[in-house]
């Protein structure tokens, strides 16, 4: 059974910056989201041993989405600059570890990560998502389920229905409804989670809900259709046209053990090269499978 691992990288190591204290090397250069980015990256290589594995990474140019919405995720702090100095750093060590990764310029890593998920499940893959975040949890289905790394809760069909009252498949109508104040997107004034789940058992979808707009609007007097639509609309995950999902591009590679424990002793992460001397054990488990 083959199975391919994807990593939200973006969403990720803002949650390893906040989580964790602003550690730092002796010389003053932050190091807290290299450290539980890659002590989470040498976790899930030892406990799942992986032969198919990605990272994905917002580009920092302007997504599609915010071309259309420019208050896209405008209530999220700007990035810090101890975090800006991390990153060039944390996607140094996945090329080192043989970890492909992806950043394309127009898309977030959601967009990169489903379009992979559903060419890869095309080609017969099992997928498993790694991910912090809501978004991706629309993809789930009997292939493809996501993990989250930082609570290790495992989100299949039935858990997304459990929490949310939905299928995964309408997850992105929901959210159109109640808004999603993380992504700064609102929804429907007075649509709160149950209101929501009220609606699309009568209507079904969002889209069927703009069909019969002038009858929504008798329920939901200050209701506002462009809103609705963009909210829809920045809630769907993009396919990425030019992004093809080749096997051999995301099977890991041999580590360059050499370099990976020079950068790792300049960064005084003592504790994550001895987990590079385990690298070897891993690789010789991951080809049983």
């Amino acid at each position: 059974m083959k199975v391919l691992y994807l990593l939200d990288g973006s969403a990720f190591l803002y949650r390893s910056f906040f989580a964790l204290p602003p550690l730092s090397t002796s010389k003053g250069f932050p190091t807290g989201a290299i450290y539980g980015f890659m002590r989470a990256i040498f976790y899930l290589l030892k406990k799942e041993k992986p032969s198919f594995f990605a990272v994905a990474f917002d580009h920092p140019a302007p997504t599609k989405r915010e071309n259309i919405y420019k208050d896209y995720k405008a209530r999220r702090p700007k990035m810090p600059d101890p975090l800006k100095l991390q990153i060039p750093v944390i996607k140094e060590l996945l090329d080192l570890l043989g970890i492909k990764r992806y950043e394309i310029e127009g898309y977030e890593a959601d967009d990169i990560i489903a379009t992979l998920s559903q060419k890869a499940i095309e080609k017969g893959f099992f997928v498993r998502i790694y991910s912090p975040d809501k978004d991706v949890m629309q993809l789930i289905g009997e292939r493809l389920i996501v993990i989250n790394p930082i609570t290790n809760e495992v989100y299949d069909v039935k858990k997304v229905e459990e929490k949310f009252g939905v299928s995964p498949k309408f997850l992105k109508d929901y959210l159109a409804l109640v808004g999603d104040k993380v992504d700064n997107i609102e929804g429907i004034k007075g649509v709160g989670p149950k209101t929501a789940i009220k609606i699309l058992n009568e209507y079904g979808s969002v889209e069927n809900i703009l069909r019969n707009w002038d009858n929504f609007l008798r329920a939901f007097p200050e209701a506002k259709r462009e809103n609705l639509e963009l909210a829809l609309s920045l809630l769907e995950l993009k396919e990425v046209e030019s992004l093809e999902f080749k096997e051999e591009e995301v099977r890991i590679k041999d580590p360059k053990k050499d370099l990976l424990v020079k950068k790792l002793e300049e960064l005084e992460m003592k504790s994550l090269i001895k987990e590079v001397e385990g690298l070897s054990k891993v690789k010789a488990q991951r080809s049983l499978f």
